[in-house]
């Protein structure tokens, strides 16, 4: 359930910020349908899904600042699938 050190568990939370190529309505749905959380950038957050990684929101910033991985959205597909797939094993 990880790309790299991120491992999804139920219960995460689960941050976007910026345009990306799915709706934020579109992520949440699936978020939560998956057990995650969504929400404001928190030190409980377990990554930010962002559409620039390299972006100066205060979303970001606040990731940062907390040590949480800020990661493409891209990346953040995989670990999701990832995540779904072995939850439902």
């Amino acid at each position: 359930m990880s790309l790299g050190t991120i491992n999804l568990r139920p219960g995460d939370r689960v941050v976007i910020t910026g345009d990306t190529h799915r709706t934020r309505d579109e992520w949440i749905d699936r978020l939560l349908e998956a057990g995650l959380e969504h929400g404001v950038v928190t030190k409980a957050t377990r990554v930010l899904v962002a559409a620039d990684p390299d972006s100066l929101s205060g979303k970001a910033k606040k990731a940062r600042d907390y040590g949480i991985p800020v990661i493409t959205e891209a990346a953040f597909e995989r670990i999701f699938d990832d995540y779904c797939v072995n939850r439902s094993n």
